[in-house]
């Protein structure tokens, strides 16, 4: 019996180099499936979105972690030395990075399943996810920094260097600090933007002579998706002295203007009523705004200004080409002599 322990477990035998990490990564390869199918078992008595999103983001980090933590001794018993430890423990703390990171990702998923419907968000809901979006991209940065942090901390040699990111402090901290100073500033940037919420994901504005909802904000820049789908990419530093416009700052309802150019001659009542009845044949006017107006007169023509209100910028750029095609039918084919015309006086003539 003692020689086949000392065959098998002894720390002078080839054997145990091979059987005791086997030994040692099937335990953490067996408990991380046992834990996996219990969460499992449970989530089909009682089915919930929490235990799904832990099952698809714990998984693999789960599954690599515990062998290492069941290997993890076998680097003392077998005195493996100091490199192959502190190598370990590396491999470890790169690993419960990626656990946590799991776990962020699934505390996002959980909050913006309570906020998102439909893909339409109110503003307040909106403001949140923005919020959230930034704290994610924070979460990770920090979790990284750390677990960097932690493995230079865990060396003798580089131990200052841990501590400097730790701290942020020391003369190389003033270094970055001064090199970095754009990137501080749209760090800066972004906590004001995600707090102070002058821009929200999926907010519908107009940037740059661009027209586009804000597709997603970093730490580092904001993605404007414009309407012909391509991604307009901004820094977010671009925010602090450029102005822009917000069509959904508070809500994404919004009144839509058209002007028509008509002669003096042309019955504006009867257009009016054309108006409201192609409004109302439209889904996408939502019954509240709609009204005609003569809001200038010219030399040669008067200007009309039709006014109408819509759930979004999207819907009101849909409907006003809408209204003007038809409107402009409408007058081609029942007032033509009522379109814009250069008259002549009767002392030019000729």
């Amino acid at each position: 019996m003692d020689s086949f322990t000392a065959q098998f477990f002894g720390q002078d035998s080839w054997l145990a180099y091979l059987v005791l990490p086997a030994i040692s990564m099937a335990t953490g390869l067996i408990l991380a499936k046992v834990c996996f199918l219990l969460l499992r078992v449970s989530n089909k008595r009682r089915p919930s979105s929490l235990k799904e999103h832990i099952i698809q983001a714990f998984k693999k980090p789960v599954y690599s972690l515990l062998p290492l933590v069941f290997l993890y001794p076998l680097v003392s018993y077998f005195s493996l030395g100091f490199y192959a430890r502190k190598t370990m423990e590396a491999v470890i703390i790169v690993n419960l990075a990626w656990l946590l990171i799991a776990g962020v990702k699934v505390l996002e998923e959980m909050v913006k399943r309570k906020f998102e419907v439909a893909d339409e968000h109110l503003a307040k809901d909106r403001k949140v996810l923005t919020q959230l979006r930034f704290i994610r991209s924070m979460a990770l940065v920090i979790i990284v920094t750390l677990a960097v942090a932690a493995i230079l901390w865990n060396i003798p040699s580089v131990k200052q260097v841990g501590s400097t990111i730790l701290t942020s402090a020391g003369v190389a901290g003033i270094i970055i600090g001064v090199a970095a100073q754009k990137s501080i500033a749209n760090l800066v940037t972004g906590f004001q933007l995600a707090f102070t919420q002058p821009l929200k994901i999926d907010d519908e504005v107009m940037i740059a002579g661009e027209f586009g909802t804000v597709e997603d904000i970093t730490l580092t820049y904001v993605v404007i998706k414009t309407w012909d789908w391509r991604r307009l990419v901004l820094p977010l530093n671009f925010f602090n002295d450029k102005p822009f416009v917000n069509w959904s700052f508070s809500s994404k309802d919004i009144v839509n203007t058209v002007f028509f150019y008509v002669d003096y001659s042309f019955p504006v009542p009867a257009l009016r009523k054309k108006f409201l009845e192609i409004l109302e044949g439209n889904l996408l006017w939502d019954k509240r705004v709609a009204n005609l107006q003569v809001t200038q007169i010219e030399d040669r023509m008067m200007q009309l200004r039709a006014t109408f209100s819509t759930a979004n910028a999207s819907n009101g750029w849909d409907l006003r080409c809408s209204l003007r095609e038809d409107l402009i039918q409408y007058i081609e084919q029942n007032y033509p002599d009522a379109l814009p015309k250069l008259r002549r006086m009767d002392s030019e003539a000729v």
